[in-house]
């Protein structure tokens, strides 16, 4: 087996375990997505997917940044950090804003790279660094963005060969919907709290 299909099964076990602590909300998720990603710019690289191996950049720094911010906001008496909600305009504001940079950022891709799916690799990038942003921030649409986001990366990795890649996605896209749930549940945890608090 080559040396590339090895880093790749090695990055495709760290991502799961940072996607099954991140929906644990547990705050080690963020070290196994780090080394996930890490190995992942090599990859995506050497598969002239380059928007990919800039956006594996930014998840090492949002890596960083998330421990930080989780690390720092924590409920009162306890070591999660609260999920929280997005008004509809934001989401909207949010949606129009990355369209037009991915299909700006596209366009430079398709007449300035070889990149093989530049408006796909794109829209992927952009959407993905807001996405990863909500991520730390801990709001609950991200689980939404991450459905849609590692749906259409199954059949991009796929056509770029990295099979390992696309089958963690197909398990990213499943486990949004168990994600969505499990953190659902710490907000309404919380809004009891909060009531009772209150009274």
């Amino acid at each position: 087996m080559e040396l590339n299909t090895w880093l790749e099964i090695v990055s495709v076990i760290f991502g799961i375990l940072y996607l099954v602590l991140m929906v644990r909300e547990n705050i080690w998720c963020w070290i196994f997505g780090i080394l996930s990603s890490a190995i992942t710019v090599y990859l995506y690289t050497h598969v002239t997917l380059y928007l990919e191996a800039v956006l594996n950049i930014y998840y090492i720094l949002a890596g960083f940044y998330g421990w930080h911010y989780w690390l720092n906001h924590t409920v009162k008496d306890s070591s999660i950090t609260p999920v929280v909600t997005w008004k509809v305009n934001h989401h909207v504001i949010t949606i129009i804003s990355c369209g037009l940079l991915s299909v700006l950022l596209g366009y430079v891709m398709d007449h300035y790279t070889d990149s093989e799916r530049p408006y796909i690799d794109a829209s992927l990038t952009i959407f993905s660094f807001v996405a990863t942003y909500m991520e730390a921030k801990k709001v609950l649409s991200t689980w939404y963005y991450w459905f849609v986001l590692n749906l259409v990366s199954i059949g991009l990795q796929f056509d770029r060969g990295l099979y390992f890649f696309s089958a963690l996605s197909v398990f990213y896209t499943v486990m949004c919907i168990y994600g969505y749930r499990r953190w659902k549940k710490t907000m309404l945890s919380q809004t009891s709290i909060d009531t009772s608090l209150d009274n």
